[in-house]
């Protein structure tokens, strides 16, 4: 007899329909599994047979033959335990012929028949949402936390092997019960801008930055406040739609990370990290990671060379590319980028009342680990200097992180509108978006030829001149939102820029 169900295999962060085919005939005594397996696949024969076995199903001496269709897809991962292990009791009769043709499969089993978790779980629910010959998925009852709540597919957990059995005969109806960990609502952990003392300038910085997407550096000296001005980013920031739900699950599913998908992504990686751990490899490295989300990247100028100059093109087009000898996939990689950095190895340089014993050597051989192209890459430098302390123990009246999000969340919406948001304009996107006047054009140019920039450096900043005018609710860039964003661009007093 032959039986067909469908299960998932991992490429990257997508999962794709695999079709189990099994087929019980005359022959000598044996399970084969092709279709590409890798070893984990290949093995869930012996996890199978023990299952059934300790479950009260014995195999008949016959040959069974499995088919992983399609055969030229490299087929990864123990989810098909739980597909193969029905699709030979449908093709032994033990259940009803055709109960598993709308199903998706995942699940691992133990020898003892216990479903268990597998990765990538929230990409085989996306993979049968948009899948219309799949209605229902069975899946390990362990991972339901880890789900999205949707409602346009039957999503039925599955504790053990006999439980599934029982489902598919139709003695017991199992229903989904999302757990308390996607039903209570939760906020990301993060600092308050009220905590921040001063540095007004950095503040304005960290906003435009949340607002419109864009990349940001701080420079400054140890203690002046930049860790604690990169974790209240997060507090600053909207919350997910949907569909961006949806992709920070999945990706968290593929890591096997217990998180709440709602709540964005902060990762602050240590300068120590890899290349392949940064960027990724067969797993998603942290830039992927901290999709829709912050990345933070302390001490920058320590970070691997090539890790650093690999990054140019992630920030420039919001994906990583991974090319292996037997491996090519794509992890998406849109995030805001936000680094600390000293300005020379013993932090002290230009510091008042302070003494910088780097010899000038040193200074410039940690300033050349950072080449002008990356530098480019970033919308945003802003330069900080220490708080006098007496300054900073005054109690003042400072901004919270809410009063902040909420101008954030409207000048969002301003770009949702457009259809764009602020950093990824591009070309005549930009040019309509700014609205400017013809004066307020001529002297936008004429502040950058004066300044030489690049055609690059001049685009990124009319996009914060973009976002600072959205944040005042305003529909054209005028003369006032370009100075405020020179200031804010290229790290140089606001106010003196403005009475300019």
């Amino acid at each position: 007899m032959r039986s067909l169900t469908f299960s998932s295999t991992l490429i990257g962060i997508e999962a794709h329909l695999v079709g189990v085919e099994v087929v019980v005939s005359n022959g000598l005594p044996g399970l084969t599994v092709v279709g590409l397996p890798d070893a984990a696949v290949s093995e869930a024969g012996a996890r199978v047979r023990s299952a059934l076995k300790l479950t009260g199903v014995n195999l008949p001496p016959r040959r069974m033959v499995v088919n992983l269709a399609p055969a030229d897809l490299r087929k990864t991962g123990s989810g098909f335990d739980l597909a193969l292990a029905l699709g030979l009791l449908e093709a032994m009769g033990e259940i009803p012929q055709g109960i598993l043709q709308d199903c998706l499969v995942v699940g691992e089993l133990s020898l003892a028949g216990e479903v268990r978790g597998v990765r990538g779980v929230v990409c085989s629910l996306t993979l049968a949402r948009r899948t219309e010959r799949i209605s229902r998925i069975l899946l390990p009852a362990c991972q339901i936390g880890e789900l999205p709540q949707w409602s346009d597919i039957e999503v039925v957990p599955i504790e053990n092997l006999e439980q599934a059995m029982r489902y598919c005969r139709g003695e017991v109806a199992l229903e989904s019960t999302p757990s308390s960990v996607m039903s209570s609502p939760k906020t990301a952990v993060s600092n308050d801008l009220r905590d921040v003392r001063g540095q007004a300038l950095a503040k304005l910085g960290l906003e435009i930055a949340a607002a419109g997407g864009h990349h940001l550096a701080l420079s400054g000296p140890p203690g002046c406040g930049k860790s604690l001005l990169a974790s209240c980013l997060p507090g600053l920031l909207p919350p997910m739609t949907e569909w961006e739900v949806a992709e920070v699950a999945a990706i968290a599913s593929v890591c096997q990370e217990r998180t709440d998908s709602r709540v964005r992504p902060f990762r602050a990686p240590g300068n120590g990290i890899s290349s392949a751990a940064l960027l990724g490899g067969h797993q998603p490295g942290e830039v992927t990671r901290a999709h829709r989300g912050v990345l933070f990247l302390d001490e920058f100028p320590e970070f691997r060379r090539d890790s650093l100059e690999a990054l140019r093109v992630v920030l420039e087009e919001g994906q990583v590319k991974i090319s292996r000898a037997r491996f090519r996939t794509i992890y998406p990689a849109h995030f805001t980028l936000v680094c600390a950095m000293n300005p020379c190895p013993c932090g002290r340089f230009g510091v008042a009342g302070e003494i910088c014993i780097c010899t000038p050597n040193q200074v410039q051989r940690y300033r050349s680990k950072l080449s002008g192209p990356l530098l480019d890459r970033f919308d945003l430098l802003v330069s900080l200097t220490r708080v006098p302390l007496v300054e900073s123990s005054e109690v003042e009246a400072e901004e919270s992180s809410e009063a902040v999000a909420q101008r954030v969340s409207d000048a969002r919406k301003l770009q949702a509108d457009r259809g764009f948001l602020n950093r990824d304009l591009r070309g005549p996107n930009l040019l309509q978006a700014l609205g400017w006047k013809n004066q307020d054009r001529a002297f936008a140019y004429q502040l950058a030829e004066s300044s030489r920039l690049s055609m690059r450096a001049f685009e990124k900043w009319l996009r914060v001149a973009r976002t600072v005018a959205d944040l005042k609710q305003a529909e054209s860039v005028s003369r006032r939102e370009l100075l405020i964003a020179r200031s804010v661009r290229f790290s140089v007093d606001a106010e003196e820029s403005l009475v300019s």
